[in-house]
């Protein structure tokens, strides 16, 4: 296990920067006839300006956009479940049925899209309460995934033919000020990847922290 307890996540637990596949991501496509990360992707520039406020700062508007990728990160995942799962309904005795299964299987990890704003009220609490163990684990927590998605926007643009490099050009232009809502989304996307597993073993440590201190900080997000 990465870390024993989320008090070490402070001190930084190294990171797996293996992109080791356990198996090959599963893929879509051809069951669905449809490559649903590509549409998004292309609907992703009109998305975020539908969001966007010319009026405002440069650095809120940055801090917007960057919330802005997350939720349409989510909203794509979310779609791409629904499809499957239409799909299998109609496709029980195909023989790639039980890898759909398999893959559907994630949808309950991937909560619901309140989790993305939950970020900034989580981080602000824990700017005021700094002493508490539990807020350094948070801001910690934070670091860490941005340390991890950097180096993933690193490896990408060598692997965008790949889909775990495809999903990480999404964040090309927004580097995240929450960098743990899109890493989520990939991991829980790309779980066959070995840099996956530790992103959803470092929101089990704190989302635990956070319930056994002050649970009221969760409250309508899982």
């Amino acid at each position: 296990m990465i870390m024993d307890t989320i008090d070490h996540l402070p001190k930084g637990p190294e990171l797996v920067s293996s992109n080791h596949l356990a198996s090959p991501v599963f893929d879509s496509t051809p069951l669905l006839k449809r490559d649903v990360w590509q549409e998004a992707f292309n609907q992703l520039a009109a998305f975020v300006e539908s969001d966007a406020d010319p009026g405002l700062p440069l650095e809120q508007q940055q801090y917007l956009r960057d919330l802005s990728v997350d939720r349409f990160l989510h909203a794509t995942l979310a779609r791409e479940f629904v499809l499957l799962e239409t799909w299998l309904r109609k496709n029980r005795r195909h023989p790639e049925a039980n890898n759909v299964i398999a893959f559907l299987q994630r949808k309950e990890q991937l909560g619901p899209i309140a989790w993305i704003e939950q970020q900034e009220i989580l981080y602000l609490w824990a700017l005021r309460h700094e002493r508490e163990e539990v807020a350094t684990s948070i801001l910690g927590w934070r670091l860490l995934c941005g340390e991890l998605a950097d180096s993933l926007l690193a490896w990408s643009p060598e692997n965008d033919g790949d889909l775990r490099g495809r999903v990480i050009r999404f964040w090309q232009d927004s580097h995240g000020f929450y960098p743990q809502n899109r890493l989520r989304i990939w991991a829980l996307r790309c779980l066959e990847d070995a840099r996956a597993p530790q992103v959803l073993v470092w929101e089990t440590a704190v989302n635990q922290v956070i319930l056994d201190t002050r649970p009221e900080l969760l409250i309508g997000t899982r």
